[in-house]
């Protein structure tokens, strides 16, 4: 019984997590706002990609086919998890 009782409580709580990580995911007008920016500079083409994990989203801004710094967007907040490199991130050609 106390196994079973064990299981149901660390299950409660991954599902709550896991709520607590998609409530929280950031959006796209979330990231323009922590670079400043109300929308996507009009002067020069700008893309933003981002990849939705669910749980947490990468966004990368993209100008002239050159890929800008990589941030990761969890919790509400964004972490800088590149130095601005200018190849596509080996990394997400796995979630493409």
């Amino acid at each position: 019984m106390n196994k079973v009782k064990k299981r149901y409580i660390i299950s409660a709580f991954l599902v709550l997590l896991i709520v607590l990580f998609i409530a929280t995911n950031p959006t796209k007008q979330e990231y323009l706002q922590f670079n400043d920016w109300e929308e996507k500079p009009s002067s020069i083409h700008v893309q933003i990609e981002r990849i939705n994990f669910y749980v947490f989203s990468t966004y990368t801004p993209v100008v002239a086919h050159e890929h800008g710094m990589t941030h990761l967007g969890v919790f509400g907040n964004f972490y800088q998890i590149s130095d601005g490199q200018f190849d596509y991130p080996w990394w997400l050609d796995f979630f493409n």
